[in-house]
């Protein structure tokens, strides 16, 4: 067949009279593309039983080479195990080239084929300023909960929000709990949770005026900023549980820690709260720093303050049944410029402002007890049908005026007095006054 097929081929006939009677001098003198081929192999080329031969390989005509690609296609190898069969047995210009083309075309290869190399992880377009991108994504469930995770791209500041539920309803709830506190977000990146592409969330950001980006379906590495943190996160809280505390516990700590933790993908290597907020947020290992001097207080240009001393009587302010009164009491204390310790009633303790205290002294001035209200001298004077000093007249001239002596009843019965009693003892009306 190949003989026959050998004749009757324009460019192998061609070939095969070269081979026989002998090659043109020049390349040049050799028109055709694959001829000139051929021509740069003529030292290889031999005639065998009516067939051209290139070393041990037959040279196919062209009208059994499909045929022969899928024979050698047999099993379905590669292109490479192809080339390497081929190699031993046939051979045609552009043969290497129309069995990678063969193998491509393969709809059962393609299927099996193994994944393409994977591309070079693409980082975010880096953010400019905090809060301007940020990553969510849901972690769990750990021991019964879910925890929507919030990262910001810029400044790696993390938020999780423990939940039971998962829905759109929820989610839209603890973003704006958390909008309400940072603020609103520019740009929003997340998978395709079904509660991240409901309606009710497009239009949640179209309001807001968040641009909403999702990543491609299974192809978390997309939204590797949530992810990291996520694996992040997951190995942390079983570090930390590890210590027998809860996982709300363990929840608080790991967030304090990797907030104020130096982040080297932070701008300048600053930690997520510096970041954020400008300054480092204190924790418990500021112990270890000498303590701050104090810095002066300006003078205030206010009026002076009141103030008080140790065991001046005052009233204060005591409050109960979300009401207050005026009770008396002692100051034992002076706390600071405007607190004291107040000891009241003779039996407790309290604490005040300078604002809720007043001098006794000024306030009985202003506001007599009824406790310890006399009765009037009139009242007195005219029980006993006394003249009064309104009632007298005046002296002739500026010399005192000796007062007559008044008679009085004992103290003991000046309230209980027999109608018949007549008073014997005799006192003036100043010394009465000043009795009274």
């Amino acid at each position: 067949m190949v003989e026959e097929a050998t004749k009757c081929d324009p460019t192998l006939s061609k070939l095969y009279r070269f081979v026989s009677d002998g090659w043109p001098k020049e390349r040049t003198d050799v028109n055709d593309w694959e001829m000139q081929r051929y021509f740069d192999r003529q030292e290889a080329l031999s005639i065998v039983q009516g067939c051209v031969m290139f070393g041990d390989r037959l040279i196919i005509p062209a009208q059994y080479r499909k045929r022969c690609i899928i024979q050698l296609h047999k099993g379905h190898p590669g292109a490479q195990r192809m080339k390497a069969i081929a190699r031993s047995f046939v051979f045609w210009p552009g043969l290497d080239e129309q069995i990678v083309d063969f193998v491509k075309a393969c709809h059962q290869c393609a299927l099996a084929a193994r994944s393409p190399p994977k591309a070079e992880p693409q980082s975010w377009p880096k953010s400019t300023a905090p809060w301007q991108r940020i990553h969510i994504d849901y972690a769990g469930p750990l021991e019964g909960e879910y925890y929507l995770i919030v990262v910001d791209s810029n400044t790696k500041w993390p938020e999780i929000f423990p939940t039971k539920l998962i829905t759109t309803k929820v989610t839209l709830s603890l973003l704006q709990d958390l909008f309400a506190n940072k603020g609103i977000p520019e740009i929003l990146v997340s998978d395709n949770g079904t509660q991240f592409k409901s309606w009710e969330f497009e239009e949640f950001c179209c309001q807001n005026g968040i641009r909403h980006i999702t990543t491609a379906p299974f192809h978390p590495q997309s939204n590797g900023q949530a992810e990291r943190f996520v694996d992040t996160f997951k190995r942390a809280i079983r570090k930390i549980q590890e210590g027998k505390g809860t996982i709300k516990q363990a929840l608080n700590t790991f967030l304090l820690t990797y907030r104020t933790t130096p982040n080297p993908n932070v701008p300048d290597g600053k930690s997520p709260a510096e970041a954020m907020y400008g300054r480092p947020i204190r924790t418990s290992l500021e112990l270890l720093r000498p303590p701050r001097r104090s810095v002066p207080q300006p003078v205030s240009e206010s009026p002076a303050l009141r103030t008080f001393n140790k065991e001046d009587k005052v009233f204060a302010k005591v409050y109960a049944s979300n009401k207050w009164t005026w009770v008396p009491g002692v100051i034992m204390e002076k706390l600071s410029r405007v607190m004291y310790n107040v000891w009241v009633n003779n039996s407790k303790m309290i604490r005040s402002h300078i604002n809720q205290l007043k001098s006794r002294s000024s306030f009985a001035a202003q506001q007599p007890s009824t406790k310890s209200q006399k009765i009037p001298l009139e009242i007195l004077l005219n029980e006993w049908n006394l003249a009064t000093a309104a009632s007298m007249p005046e002296p002739a001239s500026s010399a005192p005026v000796n007062d007559e002596p008044v008679l009085v009843p004992e103290p003991a019965t000046l309230l209980h007095r027999h109608p018949h009693h007549r008073p014997h003892h005799r006192i003036s009306s100043q010394q009465l006054r000043l009795h009274l």
